[in-house]
C-alpha cells in the first residue's frame, strides 16, 4: 500500500533541499551513527533515509548495497507521517507491505523500525531506521528511546553540518551563502513578494584590508573584522540579522521599507560608522561605504540584489558619502567598463579592431610638417568606436597595458620602417604608460623591436604623461636612461595637468614638453590660460626643452602660440589624425604649408573629441 502524501509536503521538500544533503558523498559522521544503531539493536541493516519527491535516498546505508529506492515502496514514507517510532514486526503479515517488492524480493524485509528526522519547525525529512530479514518483536521502550536518541543525533549532525557551511569562521555570523538563501526565501514567501531592501556595508577598501593584513598580520585583520561587525550591529535600528559576506564586508535584509523610512534607517545605521576602529589599542582608519538595493526595482533575485547593493556601497566609498542607493545609470557605466576590459584581449588578437592614425606635428614658424603622433583607435565589433580616453585608463589598472603597448609598437614601427625605406623620414611619437616603464625588460624589448624593423632610433619619440603615478621611481629612471642610450627621446605629455609638474621636469630626462589642449583651446581669449602657457613656454625654453602645443583649432590660437615662441603645434586646424595612406597623400599635397590649403576652421563635435 502506497503511503499518502503529508499535508505539509511542499514545506517538507523545501526544508529537505535547504539542508543540501541529497546526492552528497558519504560522510563518516553519519556512517558512525548507522553502525551504532545496528549494534545497539542487533540488526543487519541500518539506514539514514531521506524522503524526496519520488524516491527515498540514503545518506548512510549499512547492510544494503543500493543508494536509493522508489518512494512508493519505502517503509520510511509511512514513518514520516508520525512523530514517534514507526514499527512493523512482520511485513508479510501487514497488508500495507505484504506485496511490497522490498518484502517479496531482495532484501526481503520482515522487521522495520524507523524514527523520524524532525526539524526544529516540525518537518520530517526522513528517518533513521533499522531493518531485519526475519520477523522480530516490537522494540522495547528502552530500544525505542535509543532509536529516538539516534534520530536526534542525526538531526544535530544535519543542522551542525549546515551551520558550519553557513557561518563565517572569524565572526561567527551567517555568511554570504546564508544571506543569498535568506534573500531568496524572503522573495518567495506566499503571496506577492514584498518590497525588500538589501544593504551592504563595506568597512574597508580591498587594498586597505590587504595592507592591514600584510602590515599588521592576519590576527589583527581578524580583530578588525570582529570589531567592525560589532560596530555595525550596535548601530542597526530594529536589530536586523547581520551577515558577514566577505573580507570587511557585511550585509543585512530589511523587509518592506518605503523610501523615506529606508533613508532614515540608513542615516541612523551609518552615523559614526567611519570613525577609527580600535584593535588592541591601535586605531585603524579605513574608507567605508554603505549601499542599498531594493526588490523588485534593482534586482529580481538574491544575486542581482546583492550585486546592486555592493555596487552602491562602492559608489558611496568612491564619493565619500555615508551611503548610496543603487544607481542603474552609474552601474551601467561600470558594466560597460568591465565589458571593455574583457574585450580588450580579443581586440589585440583581432586584425580588424585596432588601428593607428597619425596626427601631423607642425613647425609653427615654417608651417612644415616635422613629425607625427601615432594614436591608437579601437572599433569595437558591437559598440563601434571607443575613445582611447575611455579604454586606456581602464587598461592601465590591469595587466592589459603590456599587450596593447606591444601592438602599438609593432604597428607603428612597421609603418615608420616602410616610410623610411620610401624616403620619408619623419619623427613619430608613441604614447607610453608609466606601467610600461616599470617592466624590467621594457628597454630590451624596445631594442629588439628597433632591430627587427630596422628603424633608426632618431625616428622615434616616446610620450609619457606627467600625471601618471610612478610606483617605482628607481626602476623607471633606469628604463629612461637605457632607452635614451638607444637614441630615443622623451616628451612629457599633457604637461600642467598632473600634481607635480615641476618635479617631472626634474626627474624625466625629456627633451620636449607638450602643453595640454585644456590650456590651448581658449588661448586667444582667456587671460589666465595665456599667462600659464606663456610662463610654461618661457620656463621650458630656459631649461632647454622644446615646446609642443596640442589642440590648436583656430588661426587666432595658432598665431598667439607662434608669437609667444611655441615651437611645434598639432590640432585640427592643421590636420585631423589620418590613416597612413591619407597622411602620405596630405604630405604630397604640401601639408599645412600648401598655398592651396586655406587655414581650416575649428572642428567640433565627435571629430574634435576624438583628436
Amino acid at each position: 500500500m502506497k503511503a499518502s502524501i503529508p499535508a505539509n509536503e511542499q514545506d517538507r521538500l523545501a526544508a529537505l533541499r535547504r539542508f543540501e544533503l541529497l546526492d552528497t558523498p558519504p560522510e563518516d559522521a553519519f556512517d558512525h551513527i548507522t553502525r551504532l544503531a545496528a549494534k545497539l539493536l542487533n540488526v543487519p541493516i541500518a539506514l539514514v533515509s531521506l524522503i524526496d519527491e519520488d524516491r527515498q535516498w540514503f545518506k548512510s546505508h549499512l547492510g544494503l548495497p543500493v543508494r536509493e529506492t522508489a518512494r512508493e515502496f519505502a517503509f520510511c514514507a509511512h514513518a514520516i507521517h508520525g512523530n514517534d517510532v514507526f514499527m512493523v514486526a512482520d511485513a508479510t503479515l501487514d497488508p500495507r507491505f505484504s506485496d511490497n517488492p522490498l518484502v517479496t524480493k531482495d532484501p526481503g524485509i520482515r522487521f522495520y523500525a524507523g524514527a523520524p528526522l524532525r526539524t526544529s519547525d516540525g518537518l520530517n525529512l526522513g528517518t533513521i531506521c533499522v531493518i531485519d530479514r526475519i520477523p522480530r518483536p516490537m522494540l522495547t521502550p528502552d530500544e525505542q528511546e535509543a532509536l529516538r536518541n539516534l534520530s536526534a543525533m542525526v538531526m544535530m549532525l544535519i543542522e551542525a553540518r549546515q551551520a558550519v557551511g553557513y557561518l563565517h569562521p572569524v565572526t561567527g555570523l551567517s555568511n554570504r551563502f546564508r544571506f543569498l538563501k535568506d534573500i531568496d526565501n524572503a522573495l518567495t514567501e506566499d503571496g506577492p513578494a514584498p518590497r525588500t531592501a538589501v544593504v551592504v556595508f563595506d568597512m574597508a577598501a580591498s587594498d586597505q584590508y590587504a595592507t592591514l593584513a600584510r602590515s599588521l598580520g592576519h590576527a589583527m585583520a581578524d580583530l578588525f573584522e570582529v570589531a567592525a561587525a560589532r560596530r555595525i550591529a550596535d548601530r542597526l535600528p530594529g536589530r536586523p540579522k547581520l551577515y558577514h559576506l566577505s573580507a570587511a564586508r557585511f550585509g543585512c535584509l530589511l523587509p518592506a521599507p518605503d523610501d523615506d523610512a529606508l533613508a532614515s534607517w540608513l542615516d541612523a545605521a551609518t552615523a559614526g560608522l567611519g570613525a577609527p576602529i580600535l584593535c588592541q589599542g591601535v586605531p585603524i582608519v579605513t574608507s567605508n561605504g554603505t549601499g542599498a538595493a531594493l526588490f523588485p526595482s534593482d534586482g529580481a533575485n538574491a544575486l542581482e540584489l546583492l550585486r546592486a547593493a555592493t555596487t552602491a556601497a562602492h559608489q558611496a566609498m568612491e564619493g565619500k558619502a555615508p551611503w548610496c542607493r543603487y544607481d542603474a545609470a552609474r552601474d551601467h557605466a561600470s558594466q560597460r567598463a568591465f565589458h571593455l576590459l574583457r574585450d580588450l584581449v580579443p581586440a589585440v588578437a583581432a586584425t580588424d579592431q585596432f588601428r593607428i592614425v597619425y596626427q601631423p606635428k607642425i613647425d609653427l614658424r615654417s608651417r612644415a610638417c616635422v613629425g607625427s603622433e601615432a594614436l591608437l583607435r579601437w572599433v569595437h565589433p558591437e559598440l563601434g568606436p571607443i575613445s582611447p580616453a575611455e579604454f586606456i585608463p581602464l587598461a592601465e589598472r590591469t595587466a592589459f597595458v603590456r599587450p596593447i603597448t606591444d601592438w602599438v609598437l609593432n604597428a607603428t614601427l612597421a609603418q615608420v620602417a616602410r616610410w623610411e625605406k620610401s624616403g620619408l623620414r619623419l619623427r613619430t611619437s608613441i604614447n607610453l604608460s608609466m606601467l610600461d616603464l616599470e617592466a624590467d625588460d621594457f628597454s630590451s624589448r624596445i631594442a629588439a623591436l628597433l632591430d627587427r624593423y630596422g628603424v633608426p632610433p632618431d625616428l622615434i619619440d616616446f610620450e609619457v604623461t606627467e600625471s601618471a603615478l610612478m610606483q617605482d621611481r628607481g626602476k623607471v629612471n633606469r628604463q629612461f636612461q637605457r632607452i635614451r642610450q638607444l637614441g630615443i627621446e622623451f616628451e612629457i605629455d599633457d604637461f600642467g595637468t598632473g600634481q607635480s609638474a615641476l618635479s617631472y621636469l626634474k626627474h624625466i630626462p625629456a627633451s620636449v614638453v607638450k602643453i595640454d589642449k585644456m590650456f590651448v583651446q581658449a588661448l586667444a581669449t582667456d587671460r589666465n590660460d595665456q599667462i600659464m602657457v606663456r610662463s610654461t613656454i618661457d620656463l621650458a625654453h630656459e631649461l632647454g626643452f622644446r615646446v609642443v602645443a596640442e589642440g590648436i583649432e583656430t588661426v587666432e590660437v595658432y598665431d598667439w602660440l607662434r608669437t609667444h615662441g611655441c615651437d611645434i603645434g598639432q590640432g585640427y586646424l592643421m590636420s585631423r589624425p589620418l590613416e597612413a595612406p591619407a597622411f602620405e597623400a596630405w604630405l604630397r599635397a604640401g601639408g599645412f604649408a600648401s598655398p592651396q590649403r586655406p587655414n581650416q576652421p575649428a572642428l567640433c563635435g565627435a571629430d574634435a573629441q576624438s583628436a
